[in-house]
């Protein structure tokens, strides 16, 4: 597999408005989605990570290659999106893709995050489909890791994989997200980002 065509962004002004339309993180808003998906679009949906649905008859992980296709359908802009992978994950990204960082100083630790409270990115630009090819190649196999954020650069849709939930948040038109709902394959749940949830997405780990 070809590596993934990755622009590593450091100046965050295409990137400002996240920061905008998150609600802050604080004791009145912490329980609410708003602080991990921005607030704004038409509609939300959450996708579980395991489909454990027994009337499937097994359990098998979020097909996120399908998702990314029907994400593509719904930006004018599906060459132009951009990724954030969270810098803590610990499967070396800076290692992995270490051409992107030729330009700073080895002895310097690379300091140019995109930074939400308590979290910090890598942010990336590429084609929407490039996401896909995003991890390390184990055995001869990608080890994908999903993008913890990303959105087109019309900013018509916007997914979040926050580290401590085990789901996937999506905001966008009610087109798209009913179109995401009736996929079969897909556990979904709408939600409104300003409404408290009270951690009923976290992952199992954390309960």
């Amino acid at each position: 597999m070809k590596p993934p065509k990755l622009q590593l962004i450091t100046d965050f002004c295409e990137a400002k408005w996240v920061q905008v339309a998150l609600y802050p993180w604080d004791d009145i808003h912490i329980a609410c989605l708003g602080v991990f998906i921005p607030v704004g679009f038409e509609s939300y949906l959450s996708i579980r990570h395991d489909n454990s649905d027994p009337t499937l008859g097994s359990t098998v992980p979020l097909n996120f290659e399908r998702l990314t296709l029907m994400l593509q359908d719904y930006t004018k802009t599906p060459e132009d999106c951009f990724v954030a992978i969270w810098n803590g994950l610990g499967w070396g990204f800076e290692e992995v893709y270490s051409e992107l960082f030729n330009s700073f100083s080895r002895w310097k630790d690379f300091d140019k995050f995109f930074t939400l409270p308590n979290r910090d990115y890598y942010l990336l630009k590429c084609d929407i489909l490039e996401s896909l090819k995003i991890g390390r190649i184990i055995f001869g196999y990608l080890d994908f890791e999903r993008p913890n954020l990303m959105w087109p650069q019309d900013k018509l849709w916007f997914i979040s994989n926050e580290i401590d939930y085990d789901v996937t948040l999506v905001g966008g038109s009610e087109e798209m997200i009913r179109e995401i709902e009736n996929f079969p394959y897909f556990i979904t749940e709408r939600f409104d980002p300003a409404v408290p949830n009270y951690g009923i997405y976290r992952a199992n780990w954390m309960l």
